[in-house]
C-alpha cells in the first residue's frame, strides 16, 4: 500500500534538476509516482521549463518559488564568509557562498512549515517525506518503496560516512560546545551509549566520528519530529544560528538528535556500495550550488561555468594519466 509521503528538494543547479527527476522517476519513483515538491530561490525557472519536466517526467512534480533572509539575530561580522582565519573559508567560502548558508538553515527546518526560507506549507499533510539534492540520483532500479523502512525507523539514509578532515573540524566550530548545553540545559542524556560516554569524559573526537546520513537522500518519519524534544531544539538551533554563523549542516544538527533520541538513530540503505544511487552527477555543474543571490548565480555567469568545465575536464584528464602510469607500473613491475 503507497505511502502517504512527499519528495521534495531545494535546487539552484538548473542544468541538473531535470537529470535528477528523472533518474528518480526512471529507476525507483515510477512504480508509486510520490509527488515531488521543487524549492527554489528567485525567478531561476520558466513556465516552460516547468511545463518540459510536467510533460517529460511527471505531472506530479510541483515548483514553489520561496523567500529568504538572513536571520535578524546574526549580525554580518558572525556571518560564516568573514571566518578568514579558518583555510576553508579562504580557499573555498566567499561571500559568493552564502547561499549555501540558506540551504543549510533550508535542510536543518524539517518541519518549519511554510517559514521564510523552508518548506513550503503543503507537506504539512505527509507522514514520511524524502530530501534529495539536485545534483544527486539513482543509477540502478529499486524495487521496493523506500517509504516503508520508516515504519521501524524515524531517519533512513542512502549511505553514512564517518570520514573527518580539516573542512569537517571548521565547518563544525562550537557544535560540541552547543550540543553539551543543550543536554545541561534541558537534561537529556544521549540513547547512543558511545557519545553519551563521550559528554562524559569531554570527548569530541567520538562525535566527529559518528557514522552521519548521506545528506543527498534522506528519509524521516515526520511523527518523530513533531514532538517537545525536537521542537525545542530546532529552536535552539535557530537561536544559536550555527548554520549561519559556523556552516553547520543538516547532517550534523539532525544527525546529533537521532543518536541523542532515537533508539536506532540512523537506517543505512547502503545504495551508494551497491551502486544504485550517486551522490554527485558526473558534471561540472555539480561541483558548487550557485547563490540565490542574482548576482552571483553561477549559471547564469559564463565565466564561472567556463571555469568549472575546466575544473571538471582537468579532473578527469588527471584521472586519465594516472590510471595510464599504474598501468605501465604495473607492467614494468611484471618486467
Amino acid at each position: 500500500m503507497k505511502k502517504n509521503g512527499a519528495i521534495y528538494l531545494i535546487s539552484s543547479r538548473t542544468k541538473l534538476l531535470k537529470k535528477c527527476l528523472n533518474n528518480l522517476f526512471k529507476y525507483w519513483n515510477y512504480q508509486f509516482d510520490y509527488p515531488v515538491y521543487v524549492h527554489y530561490w528567485n525567478n531561476i525557472y520558466s513556465k516552460k521549463f516547468i511545463n518540459e519536466v510536467n510533460k517529460e517526467i511527471s505531472r506530479n512534480i510541483y515548483f514553489h518559488q520561496i523567500d529568504y533572509e538572513t536571520p535578524t539575530n546574526i549580525k554580518e561580522n558572525e556571518m560564516y564568509y568573514n571566518k578568514t582565519n579558518l583555510k576553508y573559508v579562504r580557499e573555498s567560502f566567499s561571500k559568493k557562498r552564502i547561499g549555501y548558508l540558506h540551504m543549510c538553515r533550508f535542510a536543518t527546518n524539517l518541519t518549519s512549515y511554510g517559514k521564510r526560507g523552508c518548506i513550503i506549507d503543503k507537506l504539512k499533510k505527509y507522514d514520511y517525506l524524502m530530501k534529495i539534492d539536485d545534483d544527486s540520483g539513482f543509477l540502478k532500479k529499486i524495487d521496493f518503496d523506500l517509504f516503508e523502512k520508516l515504519d521501524k525507523h524515524p531517519y533512513v539514509t542512502a549511505y553514512t560516512w564517518n570520514t573527518f578532515n580539516y573542512t569537517h573540524k571548521e565547518t563544525r566550530i562550537n557544535l560540541w560546545n552547543f550540543y553539551n548545553n543543550y543536554l545541561k540545559k534541558f537534561k537529556y542524556v544521549p540513547k547512543f551509549e558511545p557519545l553519551a560516554n563521550a559528554i562524559i569524559n569531554k570527548d569530541e573526537m567520538t562525535m566527529h566520528k559518528l557514522n552521519w546520513s548521506s545528506g543527498n537522500l534522506n528519509l524521516f518519519n515526520i511523527k518523530f519530529f513533531l514532538d517537545k524534544p525536537w521542537n525545542e531544539y530546532l529552536n535552539e538551533l535557530n537561536n544559536f544560528g550555527g548554520d549561519f554563523k559556523y556552516r553547520w549542516g543538516d547532517i550534523e544538527t539532525i544527525g546529533l538528535f537521532a543518536y541523542t533520541h532515537f533508539d536506532k538513530p540512523i537506517l543505512d540503505l547502503n545504495l551508494r556500495n551497491t551502486g544504485h544511487y550517486i551522490n554527485k552527477i558526473d558534471s561540472s555543474f555539480s561541483v558548487m550550488a550557485p547563490s540565490p543571490h542574482s548576482k552571483y548565480n553561477l549559471h547564469n555567469s559564463i565565466i564561472l561555468t567556463i571555469y568549472h568545465l575546466i575544473k571538471f575536464l582537468f579532473k578527469k584528464i588527471l584521472i586519465f594519466f594516472k590510471s595510464v602510469f599504474r598501468r605501465k607500473k604495473i607492467t614494468k613491475f611484471r618486467d
